[in-house]
């Protein structure tokens, strides 16, 4: 096929422009040149391309998302009106789902967001991000690099090395527990098919990954120079990564609800069940809660029995059982949950299956102690 015939295959209405600045591209912006010169520039072009992904929203996503949004609020307010649940603030959390489908359907926000996460994590080698390419973005088309990988779900077959899947695992739940703690900015879409997997070199008995720590095991390189022994340690390239996806919805929560958060995560760390219900009355919106030491002592029996093995390895914990019965409490003694949160718990529910799957024995709090103790002072 001939390169106007390639271009012309995906000059789809909206991209008339963008094919025209690609085809100037390819074949060079001057006037006619010499056959000579044309194979040189036309070598040099080539040098220059780049493999990318475009991304469309197609003609009447926009109407339909509009209608599906109504549908969910008429169910958010029957729901409502049944006993008991409106204390898990329905009607609030698909006011909230409102709110970042908006925005994902308008492709600049999505590409402001992977530009974003790229700052939040260029110190960290294990994650990387597609990179939008301006100006090809706009309200309806965005362009980015295009990650060579594989889909995580690939890394879930017995074949795959245990340790390799350890590494994987402990790499993603590295990777949410930053965007929770230290970058109040969470992805809030992470399901396996935003999940890639991009490997360099080989796989197995690597050693271990890099953490959220950043700390890099480098290699001890002694370079003989004029008599003159040069000593440099120097990280090797991380053989894993993950590429993540889809970053058109994501999740922020106030100074003031965030520090709420990592105050209740931090008393379940410290096994202070009756602090948790405690916080949760004392920053909650509403709540009728008619017996506060009852709430208090039934939460403290949740979190004791949830770390009664003083670990939460997804193999022993179900985070999603765990929460349903804390949203059980709520509604039981009438405490409303806050709403903004919703995005992060469901963002942590659909990860922790993941993790679960590669690493049973991977164990949450032990990776949440350091970020959440070295303020606990604060926080609690």
């Amino acid at each position: 096929m001939e390169k106007d015939d390639l271009l012309e295959a995906w000059e789809i209405p909206g991209l008339g422009g963008m094919a025209r600045s690609l085809r100037q591209l390819w074949r060079g912006s001057g006037e006619e040149e010499s056959s000579e010169d044309k194979s040189l520039l036309d070598g040099q072009q080539e040098e220059r391309l780049i493999p990318v992904a475009i991304k469309v929203v197609h003609p009447g996503v926009r109407r339909q998302v509009e209608i599906d949004l109504l549908l969910m609020k008429a169910g958010s307010w029957l729901l409502h009106c049944l006993p008991g649940l409106k204390w898990l603030s329905i009607c609030e959390i698909v006011e909230e789902f409102e709110k970042l489908m908006t925005k994902q359907i308008d492709l600049r926000f999505e590409a402001r967001n992977i530009e974003r996460f790229q700052t939040n994590f260029r110190d960290f080698d294990y994650v990387k991000f597609p990179t939008p390419l301006r100006p090809f973005v706009t309200r309806s088309i965005l362009v980015e690099t295009f990650e060579e990988s594989e889909p995580i779900s690939n890394y879930l077959s017995s074949e795959v090395p245990k340790e390799v899947k350890q590494r994987i695992a402990k790499m993603g739940v590295d990777t949410l527990l930053k965007m929770v703690f230290l970058d109040n900015f969470v992805h809030g879409d992470l399901h396996p098919g935003n999940i890639l997997v991009q490997s360099q070199g080989p796989l197995a008995g690597s050693g271990d990954g890099t953490g959220i720590s950043g700390e890099h095991h480098g290699k001890t390189m002694l370079t003989d120079l004029l008599d003159t022994v040069v000593v440099s340690v120097r990280p090797p390239p991380c053989p894993i990564q993950l590429v993540l996806l889809d970053a058109g919805i994501v999740a922020q929560l106030s100074d003031r609800d965030l520090a709420n958060f990592k105050a209740v995560f931090t008393a379940v760390v410290l096994h202070q069940g009756e602090r948790v219900a405690e916080l949760i009355l004392n920053h909650a919106r509403a709540n009728e809660c008619k017996d506060a030491a009852l709430f208090k002592k039934e939460m403290a029996e949740l979190v004791d029995h949830a770390l009664s093995s003083n670990t939460l390895s997804l193999g022993k914990v179900q985070v999603a059982d765990l929460l349903s019965r804390v949203f059980g409490l709520l509604i039981k003694h009438k405490v409303k949950l806050e709403s903004n949160f919703s995005s992060i718990i469901f963002a942590i529910m659909v990860l922790e299956g993941l993790g679960r799957s590669l690493d049973p024995n991977l164990d949450i709090l032990d990776l949440a102690k350091p970020l959440l103790l070295k303020n606990c002072a604060s926080l609690l």
